[in-house]
């Protein structure tokens, strides 16, 4: 799976799309074109499409944004599909900020990605490449 970098920011950033699932149901929300942000511990998804799967919160956490003070935000569990590839019972804060999906370590971690800087391409590897 490969994604063009998202030109709209500047300098052009690392995109991955999404659909989000309530947990063990098929997609309902997507694709969405999700930021991937290397630096963020957790992964943050709209209120409105949380709304829009019917999850109920499962927890609260402290959350500290890049610029700003420390706060509690909602937490949910929800399932994330990469094209037919699906990540089940992950762990989402609520992002009433705006209407950006970010892709954090907890899920970032879990796949094998290629940021491909020169060719402003994000690629979700099925195997690892050789190693020189």
């Amino acid at each position: 799976m490969s994604q063009p970098f998202d030109a709209s920011y500047f300098p052009p950033a690392p995109v991955l799309e999404v659909s989000l699932a309530f947990p063990d149901d098929p997609p309902s929300v997507g694709p969405i074109t999700a930021f991937v942000d290397t630096g963020a511990d957790g992964t943050f998804i709209p209120l409105a499409y949380l709304k829009a799967l019917k999850v109920e919160r499962s927890d609260q956490t402290a959350v500290q944004p890049f610029f700003g003070s420390p706060r509690l935000a909602d937490v949910y569990m929800i399932d994330l599909f990469f094209g037919d590839s699906r990540m089940t019972a992950i762990e989402v804060v609520a992002n009433e900020e705006n209407d950006e999906i970010v892709l954090g370590r907890n899920v970032l971690n879990k796949l094998m990605l290629l940021l491909d800087g020169p060719h402003a391409l994000t690629d979700i590897l099925e195997k690892r490449p050789g190693l020189r």
